[in-house]
Parts: structure tokens; C-alpha cells; sequence
């Protein structure tokens, strides 16, 4: 057989630009081969050749551009075979990189190419007979090589059989490659699924996977947490379905069959409320999801569920809010008119009635300053108020004379948050009692008192509201206004405290019945 030293005239300068390739020594790390510990795939080949071809040294080579390391060996003498490497003063498979092709060496010492490399004198190499070896991509990375420590003429059988064994070389290291390619992949699956999770739970929006043809569901840990369901429920469908307010659960359905069907778009979209399992609690849910379709029939629904309790309450305290300021408004015109008649009416000259006037509008924003933060949801400025400074300010505007209006209580101090609340009630009050009541009459009487008592065992505020001499009262209203719902809303709910209303013919009484905790803590 011809020796390959007659075709290989590649020079030392050209070696080092082909093995410095940026694009070989890329593809060569990225295979993570090199300095790795000896793997039996590899050290299976080499045993094998050695074996077939009868030499007493096999070499898996790297290359790179400084030296070579062997992945596998044998037959190596110490201390080279515990170092795995050598310089390239010592590599004959450098060539096989440069030429990318098979080189065989007869004699060493009388081969132009290799006669002066130092594994000559050094490893006592003397035939050689190596394949190159290929990354995924086609780069060469290094060569599958026999040595033998005297002459020998290579067979074409032998190059055949070295090419074959370096063929399954390849194919570990192209299994490698991907094993590594799809580590890689699930790595960054897995931070883009936690990123993902992170998302969703920062924005508490949870995640479901329906399937329409088994009625099973899928939901994220973040779903169970929104929902209130506990994780081990048996079946997650037939828990929405139960927890479901009974006036939209025909409306969840009807939008679930709808995003099923297949002539549709296969949008999931509603608003709902729902009673949270875990604490009954009801909340709102908004829900969105996407059905696929296979031949017609629906295999898939996934989406989102998001809790917009606060978003609904917000919305409706705004629309409260709107009602309230309306309600003012009117109010306020009502309050400043009916002060027009009264101040009129006990005014001697048009100065006279312009100052009491004047007045009486002065301490009504006066009044309409403490009750701003139980409207808007502030908190009180002042550093402290107390429910005998409260109930002056708030009635100031309709003490026309040293008796009209009498109050009788201790100075009790208020939080802030207990004051908005208690001036919006005692606002309202006044306000009816000068539309309607008491303080609407030029003799009319309004008598206000407080004082703690004890209630089952638990101290409470008892406040007293009594108007006489005002515009007979033939019964209690069959209809209550908006002011009135907002009274019983404040003392009963907010405040958990009872609100008791006595409509005699002379005037309506009102009783009060507050915690004192509350008083204190707000």
C-alpha cells in the first residue's frame, strides 16, 4: 500500500492556522471532550482496534491549537498515559486534522512530514495509521489513530476497519451532542417555565388545561391558592362547577359550551363570582382561555384565571362615590336653602341675615372639611377630635339660637378613622333633620346626648338623637333613601355597632349603640 507521506505536504505554519480555526476549536469545545475523564464508549473503540489490528497503542486525539489530548488510550508509556496530553511537538494527528483526511506512516524516521517530531524519540512511535474524527457540524476535532513501534505497511482492510470503529466514535459524539443540546434546551425551558411562574404569581393570575373529552382539568399551584381548592381534590371540574355564585353559573356555561364549539372563535372570557371553598368568601374571578380543535371537535381549552375582587371593588366604590357626590350636592343645596329661609326669617335687616348667613355657611364647610375623609377614604388630618368637638362642628350651621340645638356628653377622644366615619352618620342626620325634621321648623328642637354604658359585659357608646317640634311625623318612611342606606351601612356594618329608630308623632328619635373598642381603634 502507498504510504500517505508521499501526498502530505502540508507545512508546520499552515498547520497552525488550520488548527487555530475560530470555528474548529468552537466546534471542539462545544462537544466538552477536551480534559474530560476517560468514558468507556471511548475506551471500548480503542480496545477494539488495538485489538483488530494487532498494535499495542490506540489513541482517541483531540486537537486543538497548543496541544493534543487523548480521550481515550492504550498502550501508552508512563508518564504520558496518566498525563493524557502532549505537546504538538509530539503529535502525528495534527496532520490528519489539517488534511482532514486519512494519513498512514510506513517508517517514521525516513517520512518527511514526521521525521523530526519528538513522540519519535520520545513514545517510540513509528507506523501510524489514523482517521480523522468529525464533530456534528463537520469539523474535525482530532483523529482515531493505531502506532506501531516498528515499520509496517498498512492494508487497505486495516484503514477500512479503523474508518468503521471512528464512524461509531462520531455517533457517540453526535449522541453527546445532543444529550447536551437538549440539557441545554430543558434548562432554558425550565428558567423560562420559572420565569413564567414568577410572572404569574407576582400578578396572582393562576393557569388551567382542560380537556372536554375526559372533563379533566389541569391548574398550577397558583390557581389552587386563587381559587381556595384544596390540591388534592378529586375532581378539580366538578369543585369549579360547585363553587360557581348560583346567578352566573349559567353564564359561565353557556361561555364555556360557546368557546367549545367549533364554529365558533374558541374564546373563554367571563367575569364570574365564586365561594371560595376553603373560607366560603366570595370573590370575582375573571377568566380567559383558547380552545383547539382537532377534525372538528374540541381536544383542548387552556387559559387564565385572574381575581379582580379588589378591581370590582374598586369600581364600585367610585360608583359610590359618584351617587355620594350627587346626593351631596343635593343636600348641600337643600341645607343652604333652608338656612336662607330660616336666617331670613329671624333677621331683622338684609346685614343682619347676610352675616348670620355668612356664618352659618362658614361652619357648614366647616363641617363638610371633617366628613371629606369618610367620602374620599382619607384619613383625618387633625391630631385629635372628640365626639363632643365632632357633633358642635357638624351641627354648628343649624344652631340658630341658645336653645334649638343641645348637646350633652363627655369629651371622648376619636381615631381618626372612627371620626370620618361618625361625622358622615351625624352629617346625614343633620342633613335629614333640616330637609325634613326638626331643624326644618322655627320651633323645632333637637336634643343630642352620649354616654358609656356597659353591654353584656362589653362597654359601648349609647348616642342619643331626639328632634321635637319639627313637622309631625305620621310613621316611619315605607322607602329609604339613599342617605338613610348609608347611615345603617356605616353604623351596622362598618362599625359594627346597632342602629334603633323611634318615629313619633312629634319627632323621630334615634339610638346608636357603638362598640367602644371600635371608638378607639377605628
Amino acid at each position: 500500500m502507498e504510504s500517505r507521506q508521499s501526498t502530505v505536504n502540508t507545512s508546520y505554519s499552515q498547520h497552525r492556522v488550520r488548527l487555530d480555526g475560530a470555528a474548529r476549536l468552537a466546534s471542539l469545545s462545544k462537544t466538552q471532550l477536551m480534559d474530560s475523564p476517560p468514558e468507556e464508549a471511548f475506551d471500548r473503540a480503542v480496545r477494539l482496534a488495538t485489538r483488530l489490528l494487532g498494535t499495542p497503542v490506540g489513541l482517541v486525539s483531540l486537537v486543538d491549537g497548543q496541544r493534543q489530548f487523548f480521550k481515550a488510550q492504550t498502550g501508552l508509556p508512563e508518564p504520558t498515559a496518566t498525563a493524557r496530553e502532549t505537546p504538538l511537538t509530539h503529535s502525528f494527528c495534527q496532520h490528519v486534522v489539517t488534511s482532514d483526511a486519512p494519513l498512514t506512516v510506513h517508517d517514521a524516521r525516513e517520512d518527511p512530514l514526521v521525521q523530526d517530531n519528538l513522540a519519535i524519540r520520545d513514545l517510540g512511535v513509528i507506523a501510524y495509521l489514523g482517521v480523522p474524527l468529525h464533530a456534528p457540524d463537520g469539523q474535525v476535532l482530532g483523529s482515531f489513530c493505531a502506532i506501531q513501534s516498528e515499520p509496517r505497511d498498512w492494508t487497505e482492510a486495516e484503514l477500512a476497519t479503523l474508518t468503521d470503529i471512528a464512524a461509531g466514535i462520531e455517533t457517540e459524539i453526535k449522541l453527546r451532542d445532543e444529550v447536551v443540546r437538549n440539557a441545554d434546551l430543558a434548562e432554558r425551558a425550565t428558567a423560562a417555565e420559572e420565569r413564567f411562574r414568577l410572572a404569574l404569581h407576582a400578578g396572582q393570575v393562576g393557569t388551567y388545561d382542560f380537556d372536554p373529552r375526559t372533563q379533566q382539568t389541569r391548574w398550577d399551584q397558583e390557581l389552587y391558592a386563587i381559587w381556595g381548592v384544596a390540591t388534592d381534590v378529586a375532581d378539580v371540574f366538578a369543585a369549579v362547577q360547585q363553587s360557581i355564585h348560583a346567578d352566573d353559573l349559567q353564564m359561565w356555561e353557556a361561555d364555556v359550551a360557546a368557546s367549545l364549539d367549533p364554529d365558533g372563535t374558541g374564546q373563554h372570557d367571563i367575569e364570574m363570582r365564586i365561594y371560595r371553598p376553603d373560607s366560603g368568601e366570595m370573590r370575582w374571578m375573571h377568566a380567559m382561555g383558547q380552545a383547539s380543535f382537532e377534525n372538528g371537535i374540541p381536544v383542548r381549552l387552556i387559559g387564565t384565571v385572574r381575581d379582580i375582587t379588589a378591581q370590582k371593588e374598586a369600581a364600585e366604590r367610585e360608583k359610590l362615590l359618584a351617587h355620594e357626590l350627587n346626593h351631596r350636592v343635593k343636600n348641600l343645596f337643600a341645607v343652604v336653602s333652608g338656612m336662607i329661609s330660616m336666617t331670613a326669617r329671624n333677621s331683622t335687616t338684609p346685614d343682619d341675615m347676610a352675616t348670620a348667613l355668612r356664618g352659618r355657611v362658614q361652619a357648614l364647610s366647616a363641617a363638610h372639611a371633617l366628613i371629606q375623609p369618610a367620602i374620599s377614604g382619607e384619613q383625618l388630618e387633625t391630631s385629635q377630635v372628640t365626639l363632643q368637638t365632632l357633633t358642635a362642628a357638624l351641627l354648628e350651621p343649624h344652631m340658630r339660637g341658645a336653645d334649638a340645638v343641645t348637646l350633652a356628653g363627655p369629651a371622648l377622644p376619636l381615631e381618626p378613622g372612627t371620626a370620618s366615619s361618625l361625622a358622615l352618620v351625624l352629617h346625614e342626620l343633620a342633613t335629614n333633620a333640616a330637609k325634613y325634621g326638626a331643624l326644618s321648623a322655627s320651633e323645632g328642637k333637637l336634643d343630642v346626648t352620649w354616654a358609656l354604658s356597659d353591654d353584656d359585659g362589653a362597654e359601648v357608646l349609647t348616642f342619643q338623637w331626639g328632634e321635637n317640634g319639627g313637622p309631625p311625623v305620621a310613621a316611619a318612611p315605607t322607602a329609604k333613601g339613599f342617605g338613610s342606606k348609608l347611615i345603617e351601612m356605616t353604623v351596622n356594618a362598618q362599625m359594627r355597632g346597632r342602629l334603633k329608630s323611634d318615629w313619633a308623632t312629634s319627632g323621630v328619635h334615634h339610638t346608636l349603640t357603638i362598640p367602644f373598642d371600635y371608638l378607639q381603634k377605628g
